[in-house]
């Protein structure tokens, strides 16, 4: 973009909280609730995070020349430059594709569907499910939907009965060491996944490990 002029240009830095935000929303939760403040907290509702900055290059001139289309670059040009297809964003996807790492995902995907049904961490869940049944919570898996035992996750404020399930089903977690036991079984299953198919998985490796080095060599150009 600054070759066309537009020197100060881009959206405002990542923000670190939105980022661990994100990544606890999407992993912190892998084998359900497990956070004892949490729980007493605000039950299973998921804590505030602050939202990510939405960001859209200016009207008129930036846009089109960040998109390569609009008036101003008609012909492909602006202002007598020629502008590569797609805009600067076009130029940048080339030059920096976005990893795709389908294998790995699917290996991923694989371990976590065969620990959950490895028969060792099927008793174990049992355990815990005996331990919720102890307290008067009938549910078989940390990982099903709560709204059979009188919890609503879509309301604003977590209800009393939510931070009592919420509370019960942490506290069995602890009794029964389901969670450690989970993960050293999923873990476990990761290593297997890995030995079969660590030629391919080290190509998505190293595809993104290049990618992920030249933006941030990129970004050290531009100081």
């Amino acid at each position: 973009m600054a070759r066309y002029g537009f020197k100060n240009f881009g959206p405002p830095a990542p923000s670190i909280e939105v980022a661990v935000g994100a990544a606890d929303a999407d992993m912190g939760r892998r084998y359900g609730l497990s956070d004892p403040e949490t729980a007493k907290k605000r039950g299973y509702h998921l804590p505030e995070t602050p939202e990510p900055s939405r960001w859209e290059p200016a009207k008129g001139a930036e846009e089109a020349v960040f998109t390569g289309t609009g008036p101003e670059v008609a012909g492909g040009t602006y202002k007598g430059e020629k502008i590569p297809e797609g805009g600067c964003r076009g130029e940048v996807k080339r030059q920096l594709p976005m990893p795709q790492t389908p294998i790995v995902a699917d290996a991923e995907s694989r371990a976590f569907l065969a620990a959950k049904d490895d028969a060792s961490v099927k008793e174990k869940i049992a355990q815990w499910s005996a331990c919720m049944k102890k307290r008067g919570f009938d549910i078989k898996s940390p990982i099903d939907e709560v709204a059979p035992l009188g919890v609503d996750v879509n309301s604003q404020a977590p209800s009393a009965r939510e931070i009592e399930v919420a509370v019960a089903d942490v506290e069995c977690k602890s009794d029964t060491k389901l969670v450690d036991f989970w993960h050293k079984n999923e873990e476990s299953k990761q290593q297997q996944e890995i030995a079969k198919g660590a030629s391919a998985l080290t190509k998505e490796r190293d595809n993104k490990n290049n990618v992920v080095n030249k933006a941030a060599q990129a970004y050290e150009a531009q100081g």
